[in-house]
């Protein structure tokens, strides 16, 4: 269980609910990702059609093919892991999933404006970083509750 405190109060949310927010949320990036991912092709397919963009940033192609295949496998895995068993190895694979999709529209962005790709990676960074500790702190909640569950406390340090 997790708790969520509101007006200094402490309201108890079940696994459940969290794994059908997860879920809504998690549903609401994809779409991001994949619009994202979409218009910023659409606006190399304009871009293209003056220019040999292709020719010329074969590598930036290539990264986001790769991206976009880290992207397709995570978000597979994350759905099949929601269906069998809820709970934090989804959520990491839905959260891989999503920076995957989101690196791999800055790739494309950067073909396109290097400048506003850079800008963009300090809030991907940002976000990475956020990720990272919310996840962190979710694997260590659950780490000290299973302690406090079988009985044994923390560990005691000597005393001094």
């Amino acid at each position: 269980m997790e708790t969520d405190s509101t007006n200094n109060q402490t309201v108890l949310i079940s696994d459940d609910e969290t794994a059908k927010y997860f879920t809504i949320y998690s549903s609401a990036v994809h779409k991001v990702v994949v619009m994202v991912n979409a218009g910023i092709l659409a606006l190399l397919q304009l871009v293209s059609q003056h220019s040999s963009v292709f020719e010329t940033h074969k590598a930036s192609f290539l990264s986001f093919c790769v991206l976009v295949l880290f992207y397709a496998v995570l978000r597979v895995r994350e759905v099949i892991y929601m269906r069998l068993r809820p709970g934090l190895v989804p959520r990491l694979a839905g959260h891989a999933s999503h920076l995957f999709g989101g690196l791999a529209a800055l790739v494309l962005l950067s073909v396109v404006c290097t400048t506003f790709a850079i800008v963009l990676l300090a809030l991907w960074f940002l976000w990475l970083c956020t990720v990272v500790y919310k996840n962190f702190s979710e694997v260590m909640l659950i780490i000290y509750s299973e302690i406090y569950k079988s009985g044994s406390g923390l560990p005691q340090l000597p005393p001094v």
